[in-house]
């Protein structure tokens, strides 16, 4: 009897395992690498650390010293958080875009860009893809050239299209959110994950979102509500702008439990995440009507928003209860909301 209990605690124990989903936490930085040095390198490993993130994406990873003698930065910072890492070099081969992971991928494969003949930005681009068991994760770092953004891009609708998992791209676009690469993304179905209100570059002094963690889901993959997202600005006894000239952004997301039904049009239910200013919602279908009410009936604002971006009220709002109308052609959802300045 001793032994059958065993064997059944262990069958529960591996089934649940395989089918019970986690949330992930998701992180993208650029973490300067010209001028690598050990000290600096330790800095950077102490701020993801700080985060706990499962994947991390990261930009100009440069695997030289300071005085440009070939050293392995990626694999010690690797070793420095206890996770796998994989490497793309887009320059010579010392230099390029890099991937930490809890969960060795099931398996890596690149893709690059030369630079067009008029961009004054020579230097090639690229995506390093991680494939996971239920997504890829895609490490990238833009062009500072517009046309060569938008060749990068159609090449991730298309290889986005194609999969029959979800796809995750973060990094540094050296785009805002209106730029025309991030519009042609939200216009083919893909969603912004994080707080665009939160910038992330200088990191001395942040004016704009350049950073960002995005998503698409095609019929076949699995679904993810945006259960946290973040721009971290301090780590205990670092300075950040000393580490790098960009912010680290983090996304947590939480798969949403499939209800058996394939169909494309199903109704998700949205989640509203507060934010440091506001609010942002998650699992949006389609760009969205947010209407602010009072208790007495009166509209205080409205906005049309996208996944990802940030609501705030009007200054001239008094702290109190509040209602949040969303609407688009799948969803129609209203919250409550406490506002405290």
């Amino acid at each position: 009897m001793k032994k059958v209990f065993t064997i059944i605690v262990l069958w529960v124990a591996v089934v649940g395992s395989m089918t019970a989903a986690e949330p992930v936490k998701l992180l993208t930085y650029n973490i300067k690498g010209h001028g690598m040095t050990d000290s600096r390198l330790d800095d950077i490993a102490a701020v993801i650390n700080a985060q706990t993130p499962d994947i991390v994406a990261l930009q100009e990873v440069d695997n030289r010293t300071f005085i440009g003698i070939k050293h392995d930065y990626l694999s010690e910072l690797a070793q420095a958080t206890g996770m796998h890492s994989s490497f793309f070099a887009l320059v010579g081969s010392y230099y390029g875009v890099g991937l930490l992971s809890k969960t060795e991928p099931l398996s890596v494969q690149t893709q690059s860009f030369d630079p067009s003949d008029t961009s004054k930005d020579k230097e090639a681009r690229g995506f390093l893809i991680a494939e996971f068991e239920d997504f890829y994760f895609i490490s990238t770092h833009y062009s500072l050239n517009a046309d060569d953004r938008d060749t990068a891009t159609a090449w991730a609708i298309n290889f986005a299209r194609k999969s029959d998992k979800t796809v995750f791209i973060a990094g540094d676009f050296n785009a805002q959110p209106t730029y025309r690469a991030m519009v042609t993304f939200k216009n083919n179905g893909f969603s912004i994950l994080n707080n665009t209100s939160a910038y992330t570059f200088p990191a001395d002094g942040p004016t704009s979102c350049i950073d960002m963690i995005i998503s698409y889901c095609s019929e076949l993959g699995q679904e993810y509500d945006v259960a946290e997202t973040g721009v971290v600005t301090s780590v205990n006894g670092l300075t950040l702008s000393d580490v790098s000239d960009h912010l680290p952004v983090y996304v947590v997301i939480d798969p949403i439990e499939e209800s058996g039904v394939n169909n494309a049009t199903e109704t998700r239910e949205m989640r509203l995440v507060r934010t440091s200013g506001g609010f942002s919602l998650s699992s949006l279908q389609a760009e969205s009507m947010v209407n602010l009410y009072a208790m007495d009936g009166t509209l205080v604002d409205s906005h049309w928003v996208d996944n990802g971006e940030e609501v705030c009220f009007p200054a001239s709002c008094r702290n109190g209860l509040y209602l949040v109308q969303v609407k688009n052609g799948y969803q129609n959802s209203t919250f409550k909301y406490i506002l405290n300045h």
